[in-house]
């Protein structure tokens, strides 16, 4: 899972595995081992759309479950939504058009402009 921060805006890409994980109804947590760890994690919930917390240096990003099964089944790259003003998006992890030396595709769903 890769996680960008930028003043009031969430973006979380996820990989193939990652998207089943959520579909199963299972979290998906990293966590970034800094002096004081930093945890961020993706919940399917019953929420109604997507929401964000943090508490006790953990980030959650919480997805509605029944959206996470339709959504791993689909075309769909993701979703997006604002809650207590922070902007989140979601989205599935494509491969990169130009590889780079310390990047890892694996686990990647495939770039559509890669496909043509």
């Amino acid at each position: 899972m890769k996680l960008r921060l930028r003043s009031n805006s969430i973006r979380l890409r996820l990989l193939k595995g990652e998207v089943d994980k959520l579909a199963l109804g299972q979290p998906v947590a990293e966590t970034l081992p800094t002096p004081t760890p930093f945890h961020f994690s993706v919940h399917p919930s019953d929420v109604a759309e997507l929401t964000a917390s943090f508490d006790s240096g953990t980030l959650t990003i919480e997805v509605p479950r029944e959206w996470a099964i339709a959504w791993a089944a689909s075309d769909e790259v993701g979703r997006s939504a604002n809650s207590n003003n922070i902007d989140i998006l979601i989205e599935k992890d494509w491969a990169c058009t130009t590889p780079r030396p310390a990047e890892d595709d694996s686990g990647t769903y495939p770039n559509p402009t890669a496909l043509r």
